[in-house]
């Protein structure tokens, strides 16, 4: 790639990158720090030894997960102009090289004056947990949307220069929560809507609301993104699955939304990417006999827009 494509493909990474992350309300808080190098490890592309490693995207939150932690998120954005590589050997590649960069990132980031005097403006708490987000986008149509992450998952190598929390999103991630928060945004019936943070146990005082604006990273990552809405006359807990419809898959569903919601919402509406009453309505009266005594309405529906949508239930 010349030079200008990669600086080209750069900028649209970015403006990709930033388009999500205000899409997953971390764009307000987001910050550039400038990161001094300080390991003799690190080289340059030409072998020269690194001086500083840019400027840092950094999220930084409360997570709502635990009492006494604040997470400090190192973003990478990688941008593919032409697509993703074709050959699976060559996709693990760039795929190890980017983790290695981005840990690189976190290590020196950590003992980082700038960003301990952000930190400490920042009201943090107690613990401080250094991760990283890579997001890995492409600008070729055909592969926009692609799932890359099913390929590389079981990239071998990743030794010592890899020791650092990297989450990453690809292509497919980043169309599931589009969609998602597209679908809630675009439901009539509701007049406002947050993401929901359910009890994991990491508590002890209740110091955060259970629902915000900020997709903690833990949901950025998830299979399952529940949201809490509300209308004047009642209160809705909607649950967004990535995964394709099946009997036991709504069943676990069922279970999982029941045990992030207790006793608040009115109605569970749980959404699947191909969910199709046509088909699929009697494995959900299969799925909800265990469930009859509940005093919930429980609701399938398809997430993705297709005429089908106007069967309901």
């Amino acid at each position: 790639m010349s030079g200008e494509d990669s600086k080209r493909s750069g900028e649209i990474g970015e403006r990709l990158a930033k388009a999500f992350l205000e899409l997953i309300g971390w764009e307000s808080s987001l910050q550039s720090v400038p990161i001094h190098c300080n390991n003799t490890d690190h080289k340059t592309a030409s072998d020269n030894q690194r001086r500083s490693h840019g400027d840092d995207l950094v999220f930084i939150y409360n997570n709502p997960f635990y009492d006494s932690r604040t997470d400090v998120v190192h973003i990478s954005v990688k941008n593919n102009l032409n697509g993703y590589a074709e050959k699976e050997s060559e996709l693990k590649n760039d795929f190890k090289h980017h983790l290695e960069e981005t840990n690189e990132i976190i290590s020196c980031a950590q003992y980082d004056s700038t960003l301990s005097n952000l930190l400490s403006n920042h009201k943090s708490r107690k613990h401080k947990e250094h991760s990283g987000l890579l997001i890995w986008t492409s600008s070729e149509t055909s592969s926009a949307s692609k799932d890359v992450l099913s390929i590389v998952k079981n990239v071998r190598s990743l030794d010592e220069k890899c020791s650092k929390n990297v989450y990453v999103v690809d292509g497919a991630r980043i169309h599931f929560i589009l969609t998602a928060i597209t679908h809630i945004k675009a439901e009539a019936s509701i007049d406002q809507f947050d993401f929901f943070y359910p009890e994991t146990g990491g508590l002890v005082n209740r110091l955060d609301e259970r629902h915000g604006s900020v997709l903690p990273l833990e949901l950025v990552v998830s299979d399952v993104i529940p949201i809490k809405a509300r209308s004047s006359e009642k209160e809705t807990l909607y649950l967004y699955v990535n995964q394709q419809f099946e009997q036991d898959c709504y069943r676990r569903a069922l279970s999982l939304a029941l045990g992030f919601a207790g006793a608040w919402p009115h109605e569970i509406r749980i959404g699947f990417p191909d969910y199709n009453a046509a088909h699929h309505a009697n494995d959900v009266v299969a799925s909800e006999l265990p469930f009859v005594g509940r005093k919930k309405k429980f609701v399938p529906f398809c997430f993705n827009t297709t005429n089908l949508n106007a069967l309901g239930q």
